[in-house]
């Protein structure tokens, strides 16, 4: 996994108040570069998910900018639903829609947003479905799958439209333990082939071992980041120290 160092996403003084008084995210700043893993961790509360919402605009800042490959996309001007069609998003719950089968909750944003043919489509969904091996589902309904499967498939929904990232907001909290493996694996496997992925999770197996760097969150603010190995291992923030020291 190597970044080249350009950045994709650029995320400047951001500021998200609700209600005049809540300050879920408090003068955030970062890059999240081409090819990085950067997993974001912190206590319930500490604005992790806002900010991550916050790079497709799902939360939308109260001040500051975020760009998008070079674009502004906090402007007024800025077509946000043509920019969050290359930046896939997974959610904890996995949106399926029961009354479609599998392969057409993968092919229906490539057929409706990007113009694919449903032959093109269904092929592309069908080789996705081979990576996750999960092809054998594909005309049957998401009530028919397991949590780990479904969360698997959601995974795919969003690959199928070629994103530059993923975002992901703690993808294995809903799941039943002996299902979060199987989406990690997926996970991993998307990082070695050079996906970008901002990732808010509380597996700190999967932070150590997949990710290129680390963030630290807390009171809407980043306290700390680095390499996995500094952050684990050399942990500077007192903060840090202290949550690490319960959840290791």
């Amino acid at each position: 996994m190597t970044t080249n160092g350009e950045v994709l996403i650029k995320v400047d003084d951001v500021h998200k108040v609700y209600n005049d008084k809540l300050h879920a995210l408090n003068g955030v700043s970062n890059e999240i570069r081409k090819g990085e893993v950067v997993v974001i961790i912190g206590p319930s509360g500490s604005g992790k998910s806002t900010f991550l919402r916050s790079l497709n605009l799902l939360e939308v800042p109260t001040t500051g900018k975020i760009y998008f490959e070079g674009v502004d996309i906090t402007s007024k001007k800025t077509d946000i639903d043509k920019h969050r069609q290359k930046m896939g998003m997974v959610f904890q719950h996995f949106n399926l829609f029961p009354h479609k089968t599998i392969l057409d909750n993968i092919t229906l944003a490539p057929i409706k947003l990007l113009g694919k043919s449903k032959e093109e489509a269904n092929e592309r969904g069908m080789e996705l479905l081979r990576l996750v091996g999960l092809e054998e589902k594909a005309n049957g309904y998401p009530s028919q799958l397991s949590g780990g499967q479904k969360q698997r498939i959601a995974i795919v929904r969003s690959l199928a439209m070629d994103p530059d990232v993923m975002l992901f907001d703690e993808p294995t909290s809903a799941l039943d333990p002996e299902m979060v493996g199987e989406v990690l694996e997926l996970m991993k496997k998307l990082a070695h082939d050079g996906m970008t992925m901002v990732v808010v999770t509380h597996e700190m197996g999967f932070a150590k071992e997949v990710g290129t760097r680390c963030i630290f969150m807390d009171e809407g603010q980043i306290k700390e980041e680095g390499t996995p190995g500094e952050f684990f291992e050399h942990p500077a923030e007192p903060r840090l120290q202290d949550f690490l020291s319960k959840v290791l």
